[in-house]
C-alpha cells in the first residue's frame, strides 16, 4: 500500500571467545510505526502477526557465523507478512553484525 514500515531488530550476542553465539533475537514495530497496522497480513491477524514476529529467533543459540551459510530467501517483498521476507530481512540484520564484528580492529571488539 506504499506506506513506510519501521521496526526494530534487537539482538544480544554471546563473548567473541565462543563465536559469539546469538543468545536473543526479538524484532517488533518501532514505537510510533503504525504502517504495520496496513500490511496486508495484518489487516487479516491483526496483533497476532506482530506475536507472530517477535517469536521468531532465527538461529537463536548457534554462532554469529551460521549466518553466512544459512538457506533463506536471497530477495524479500518490504513487508513483514509472509515468514519468507522476515527470513530474509534478519538474514540482513544478522549479516551486517557479523560484518562489523569481523572489520573492526581487535582492540574495539
Amino acid at each position: 500500500m506504499g506506506r513506510p514500515l519501521a521496526f526494530h531488530y534487537r539482538v544480544t550476542l554471546g563473548p567473541r571467545e565462543e563465536g559469539y553465539p546469538i543468545r536473543e533475537q526479538v524484532c517488533t514495530p518501532a514505537p510510533g510505526d503504525d504502517g504495520h497496522q496496513l500490511m496486508c497480513e495484518f489487516l487479516r491477524e491483526g496483533d497476532a502477526l506482530i506475536d507472530a514476529i517477535a517469536g521468531e529467533k532465527p538461529l537463536a543459540g548457534r554462532p554469529l557465523d551460521d549466518v553466512l551459510g544459512w538457506d533463506r530467501p536471497a530477495i524479500g517483498p518490504g513487508c513483514y507478512c509472509e515468514p519468507s521476507a522476515r527470513q530474509h530481512k534478519w538474514g540482513l540484520v544478522l549479516e551486517t553484525i557479523h560484518y562489523a564484528l569481523t572489520h573492526m580492529p581487535d582492540t574495539e571488539r
